[in-house]
C-alpha cells in the first residue's frame, strides 16, 4: 500500500496508488477513492480506469478530478468539496505525491458553504 498521510480523521492522502494496492486499501476501511492525477503524467504510471476498475471490484466510490501539478483551480478544489461533503466514510486521494491533494483540499476549506 502506498504511504497514506491522514489531513483529517475521515481525509487522507497518498502517492499513485497501483491497481495491486486497491483491496488492501478497500481492507483498511476507505470508502471513496480521488484520483488528481491526470493519465499519462509519467510514463509507467497507471491509467485511471484501470485503478477505478479495481476499486469499483472492492465497492469503493471513485472519483476522478485530474489536476496538474502545483496547479489546483477553485473549481477542482469546489469539486473535492463536493465529494467530501457525500463520502459515507474515509476518504483516500492520490496524485504523483499527494501535495496536490492535500494542497487541493486546503482550497476547498477557504470555499464557502
Amino acid at each position: 500500500m502506498p504511504a497514506i498521510t491522514p489531513l483529517t480523521p475521515n481525509y487522507h492522502v497518498s502517492p499513485q496508488v497501483d491497481p495491486r494496492e486497491v483491496a488492501a486499501i478497500a481492507a483498511a476501511g476507505y470508502t471513496t477513492l480521488v484520483c488528481m492525477r491526470p493519465d499519462g503524467e509519467m510514463f509507467g504510471q497507471p491509467d485511471w480506469a484501470q485503478v477505478e476498475a479495481e476499486a469499483k471490484k472492492h465497492g469503493l466510490q471513485t472519483h476522478f478530478i485530474p489536476v496538474r501539478s502545483g496547479a489546483v483551480t477553485p473549481a477542482q478544489a469546489a469539486q473535492l468539496k463536493q465529494v467530501l461533503a457525500q463520502a459515507p466514510g474515509k476518504v483516500l486521494a492520490y496524485c504523483a505525491s499527494g501535495n496536490r491533494c492535500a494542497m487541493a483540499y486546503q482550497m476547498a476549506q477557504q470555499l464557502p458553504g
